[in-house]
């Protein structure tokens, strides 16, 4: 009995430092950023952006929540999880649940091409993509693009040029809707965006 005793401690132990250092290997870092968001000068909710560094991934996260009155109560929370492999989109995921319907769009990076099924409000697209693409909408609450980038949309899976328009100032057009994203010492200061219900803006909380 001492024996088998014995040898389970070991096997045990063994599990234990196994655990530890899988975990200490696949180790990540995260930063954060915090953002109001403002229609007509009022508060309507808020926004959270997260960058999770892997050894050989970045996931961006984007959680917002939302609550506004257009002909009633609107109520909205919303979230995108854009993977990064290599500098390139390799899969995105946005859900919005809202008191007035449900909506979710999925990308994927197949090799050649990334397979598209995005919905929106009034929207549906299933066109599939050439690629890979280096820039989408949460990339850039952490990263400041240059001139000519290309653009990719995790909610409507369309792509757009990323126009600079001044001094750490640049200009997306998705879907007919003109975004304008502001940085200052390379931080994301300020979105503009226009939408087709209210034009809003998202604001660094510092």
């Amino acid at each position: 009995m001492e024996e088998v005793a014995v040898k389970l401690k070991k096997i045990t132990l063994f599990l234990v430092l196994v655990l530890f250092f899988s975990q200490k290997g696949s180790a990540q870092t995260a930063e954060s950023a915090k953002y109001e968001i403002v229609v007509l000068g009022m508060k309507i909710g808020n926004m959270v952006a997260q960058k999770v560094s892997h050894s050989d991934s970045l996931l961006y996260k984007v959680d917002s929540q939302v609550k506004f009155w257009f002909f009633g109560n609107v109520e909205l929370k919303f979230n995108t999880r854009s993977h990064f492999l290599g500098g390139k989109l390799v899969k995105a995921r946005s859900d919005s649940k809202t008191n007035r319907g449900d909506f979710s769009s999925k990308i994927d990076w197949k090799g050649n091409h990334y397979a598209v099924n995005a919905a929106s409000y009034e929207y549906e697209n299933e066109r599939p993509l050439k690629g890979p693409y280096a820039w989408s909408s949460a990339k850039m609450f952490f990263h400041e693009p240059t001139d000519r980038e290309i653009f990719l949309s995790e909610v409507y899976g369309v792509t757009g040029p990323i126009k600079k328009i001044g001094p750490g100032a640049y200009e997306i057009t998705v879907d007919g809707n003109t975004n304008r994203y502001y940085y200052e010492g390379g931080k994301l200061e300020k979105i503009i965006l226009e939408n087709a219900i209210k034009n809003y803006q998202v604001r660094l909380i510092k």
